[in-house]
């Protein structure tokens, strides 16, 4: 299958009885309490990330011959990281520190089309509530660099390094594990084309911001 580009295109039962009861909260031999889900422990933990991004203007767009098209999106698809979370003891305060491969990438027979780029995230949560945190921070956008081959020729372009904002909240499904919902708002400035510096020639910013959905592990 090959392909044709257009590129930059920016949530009772009750049983009655007669007579006077009293109530207890003690549990009886057929209910048992629910177990609550154990909090992360006080400590350094290392964490794994895996998760999927959507959103930003396009870089690349390509129409396959087959008919049909894809896109490759500043904001999207794969982000995969490790870092280490510090868990507070005596606050409800965690904080997490962590390096990040995130890219978007399309093949086709003749040719294929990508974006990568390396953020460190910063982020501190709120720990207070049962199964939940939520929080936010920075990270700091590292080499992001987007290719196009087809039929042999190969076109490239960088981007300054750049900073965005993060917020994101997260649901504790396992003792170790979360499902985290964030959003990112950055923005990539292009600085080479093919080896050529165009940084002063005016090019339009690339808006990177984007929704995901992502899964921690805590060791």
């Amino acid at each position: 299958m090959k392909f044709f580009v257009k590129m930059l295109s920016a949530t009772a039962l009750f049983s009655c009885a007669f007579g006077a009861h009293a109530l207890s909260d003690q549990a009886t031999p057929d209910q048992s309490p629910v177990p609550q889900m154990p909090h992360t422990q006080p400590g350094l933990h290392l964490v794994l990330n895996a998760g999927m991004t959507y959103g930003g203007d396009s870089i690349y767009t390509a129409t396959y011959t087959s008919g049909g098209s894809t896109s490759i999106k500043a904001g999207s698809l794969v982000q995969l990281g490790i870092g280490g979370l510090y868990q507070f003891e005596n606050n409800p305060l965690a904080l997490m520190l962590s390096a990040n491969y995130h890219f978007d990438s399309s093949t086709a027979s003749n040719g294929d089309m990508s974006f990568n780029r390396f953020p460190i995230e910063a982020l501190a949560y709120y720990t207070g509530k049962e199964r939940f945190r939520i929080g936010g921070g920075m990270r700091v956008v590292n080499s992001p660099e987007s290719s196009l081959t087809i039929n042999g020729a190969t076109t490239k372009y960088t981007f300054d390094n750049t900073t965005g904002l993060v917020v994101e909240v997260g649901y504790q499904m396992a003792p170790r594990g979360w499902l985290n919902f964030r959003f990112v708002s950055e923005k990539y400035q292009v600085k080479t084309s093919n080896g050529i510096n165009v940084s002063n020639q005016g090019w339009k910013s690339v808006n990177g911001s984007h929704v995901g959905v992502n899964f921690t592990y805590e060791f």
